[in-house]
């Protein structure tokens, strides 16, 4: 969904409840990155005063939905349908599994994989979100003096991160936890073939009563996607993943990797020219600035 296009300066937006995450780039180096803390009435502000202290009017706009945004299904593609005509020819079988009707939905696809499918015919990956929520962040973008130029998702983001990460191209792994649910991306090469939402709250990580159960929770659902990724989807699954925590004095890995057949490490950051010390808040807003550098880490 990111479109390659041009301009010495681009900038990356994820909006989310507590805040706005920001990246951005300029002549194909290592993305910048920043979080700033508001509430949702204070939102247009906020980026208001973002563009004016980093100059960005008028620059171009990629605009990132976060995961409990938008719905992705898997569709059976159906014949003599043109690409571009796909998203809205099929969001009307959406309607037995979304909770709004169709009409007020906006929707995109983008591939499956074609040796994941297991003799599923033809599939596409259907994306749906609700028409009003999009309509509101494309304004607030456009007021804010940005020139926006694209809508993208959280997991097609995260898949550049993730495919850089797949140096072997044996396939890569990323858990992205936020605090009141996690995000799991598994993609070989430069093809996501795995997002599964975690429904495991940062809080209950922290927590000492909690915590030890908290974290089986969350190696039990990784370890299922990896099940699914493998029986499923035909894969043979990474042999580690990668994971991103705000949290970062929490020696989450190795809590994890007790319970899983993978290994376990925290991102770093720096060997993909980030900065080690950057707010996790920010890793989808900078993921979906990595498509732009040309594969110039410096």
């Amino acid at each position: 969904m990111l479109n390659g296009a041009g301009g010495r300066l681009q900038v990356f937006l994820e909006v989310r409840p507590d805040g706005i995450a920001w990246a951005e780039i300029a002549g194909g180096k290592s993305p910048g990155a920043g979080f700033v803390e508001c509430m949702p009435a204070r939102r247009l502000k906020a980026l208001q005063d973002l563009v004016d202290q980093r100059h960005w009017r008028g620059a171009k706009a990629t605009l990132v939905l976060p995961l409990d945004q938008y719905q992705v299904f898997q569709m059976e593609r159906p014949e003599g349908i043109e690409d571009s005509e796909l998203g809205d020819a099929l969001k009307w079988k959406l309607k037995d599994f979304l909770d709004f009707p169709p009409a007020d939905a906006v929707s995109d696809v983008f591939p499956f994989p074609e040796d994941a499918s297991r003799g599923r015919g033809s599939l596409v990956n259907v994306v749906a979100a609700r028409k009003s929520l999009v309509q509101e962040l494309v304004s607030l973008v456009r007021e804010s003096g940005l020139k926006l130029v694209c809508i993208d998702i959280a997991e097609l983001a995260l898949r550049n991160l993730v495919s850089a990460l797949d140096e072997n191209g044996r396939g890569a792994a990323l858990v992205h936890l936020r605090d009141s649910y996690g995000q799991m991306v598994v993609c070989r090469d430069d093809t996501l073939y795995l997002s599964r939402r975690l429904d495991v709250a940062a809080d209950d990580l922290k927590d000492a009563v909690r915590q030890g159960s908290a974290v089986q929770s969350l190696a039990l659902e990784m370890q299922r996607s990896l099940d699914y990724y493998e029986s499923q989807l035909g894969q043979v699954p990474p042999a580690t993943i990668q994971l991103v925590v705000r949290d970062s004095s929490l020696p989450l890995a190795s809590m994890v990797s007790s319970y899983l057949a993978v290994g376990v490490q925290m991102l770093d950051w720096s060997a993909l020219g980030g900065d080690p010390a950057a707010d996790s808040r920010c890793l989808p807003a900078w993921s979906a600035a990595l498509a732009m550098t040309g594969g110039d880490r410096s």
